[in-house]
């Protein structure tokens, strides 16, 4: 299965999950200003990854799902994932990779895996210990069916 993962990032958590999730499923990782309509051809796999942003993903992965044509969508299988914090404060507004999953859902793609979050010490980071360990697992896992 050809996969690739685009991303968004702010302090640079977001980047490293995506990298070892790249590394789990044997494919190659791109920030979404580096993405295009063009790179998505022969993908059957797209994970999309963003930092919460007030629930949201990024302005510019928001920009990417929106101008994804339906039928580009349509042959896609997609993962979403966030980097976020613990505690009860995110929760309120709700997480990126909820958002993004249901985006790429509403224009026909399959989900390959539940949304899934990566947890952040604090605001700009450090990723929690083990973080990214947890992310090459989940690339392989989605890899291998």
């Amino acid at each position: 299965m050809k996969a690739l993962v685009v991303y968004d990032t702010q302090w640079g958590n977001t980047e490293k999950v995506a990298q070892a999730i790249a590394r789990g499923l044997g494919a190659k990782a791109v920030r979404v200003g580096e993405a295009a309509a063009g790179s998505l051809a022969g993908i059957e796999l797209l994970v999309l990854g963003s930092p919460v942003r007030g629930g949201r993903a990024t302005d510019a992965m928001q920009r990417f799902i929106n101008g994804m044509a339906a039928e580009t969508a349509r042959r896609l299988a997609v993962a979403a994932f966030d980097t976020r914090m613990r505690g009860s404060f995110p929760k309120i507004f709700g997480f990126a990779a909820v958002r993004m999953d249901k985006a790429m859902a509403g224009k026909g793609s399959a989900r390959k895996r539940p949304p899934e979050g990566f947890l952040v010490a604090g605001r700009e980071g450090p990723l929690a210990e083990g973080e990214l360990g947890r992310a090459e697992r989940w690339g392989a896992e989605m890899a291998q069916g």
